[in-house]
């Protein structure tokens, strides 16, 4: 797949080349002037080139982070139904797993990995469930864990989500390209040619910073949070006392 992308980017470029070989021949293009034309439509192609590779990584990046989120909240309430069919003794083994997930669990899906405490926590619950004597009660229980390890092993997946890795080196070059196209294209080092370019390079900067940081749903500046499982103590306690 990388190969794929390498190729395809070679072939481009020699497709370039080969155009211009091919019409840049007049009496301007030998003597190394440009048009304004032709100085708006390579800007114009460069800083689109970055925004494309941008803009799909930070759409991508922001739908996993959308897709992560709301799983935990499947998962959330599929713990609150089984709270609320639980037995007694079972509801303090369903805290302890939710106080897992999130001081125990948490940390480690940053890293892309589930939690073996957390799993044995659960795990408890299932062999507490399977243990009680009513069969009724029982029943029911284990359907509602049914639906906790269906939940549980989807937000899990959602650890592993990752976009096409050649996009990260394509979001750096296209900007690099941003930036090296001014000095290419004639803009001298002056002080008001600086200040303009230095905006624009901590604006390029500032977006590829934030790219980079959104690769993952579980870290970053900005990732999701345990607050369906907070929310989820919040509403076991309501069962209780109600």
């Amino acid at each position: 797949m990388i190969l794929g992308f390498i190729l395809f980017a070679l072939l481009g470029g020699a497709a370039a080349v080969g155009v211009l070989a091919a019409f840049g021949r007049t009496t301007r293009s030998r003597e190394g002037t440009f048009s304004g034309g032709a100085l708006g439509f390579l800007g114009s192609a460069s800083l689109s080139s970055f925004v494309l590779v941008a803009a799909f990584l930070i759409a991508g990046s922001w739908s996993n982070l959308n897709t992560a989120r709301g799983h935990t909240y499947d998962e959330a309430r599929a713990l609150n139904a089984a709270y609320t069919d639980a037995d007694p003794t079972t509801r303090p083994l369903l805290r302890d797993y939710v106080t897992s997930v999130i001081h125990s669990e948490w940390g480690t899906m940053e890293h892309g990995s589930a939690s073996s405490a957390t799993w044995s926590d659960l795990d408890t619950v299932r062999a507490h469930v399977e243990a009680l004597p009513d069969s009724a009660v029982k029943s029911q229980e284990l359907t509602d864990l049914t639906a906790v390890y269906t939940t549980r092993q989807i937000r899990l997946a959602d650890t592993q989500s990752s976009l096409p890795s050649p996009l990260y080196p394509a979001l750096i070059a296209t900007g690099l390209l941003v930036l090296l196209y001014a000095p290419i294209a004639g803009l001298t080092f002056h002080l008001r040619e600086s200040i303009a370019l230095g905006l624009v390079g901590a604006v390029v900067g500032f977006g590829i910073f934030m790219v980079l940081h959104m690769t993952h749903p579980y870290s970053g500046p900005i990732h999701v949070t345990p607050v369906a499982y907070t929310q989820s103590l919040a509403r076991f306690a309501q069962l209780s006392s109600g």
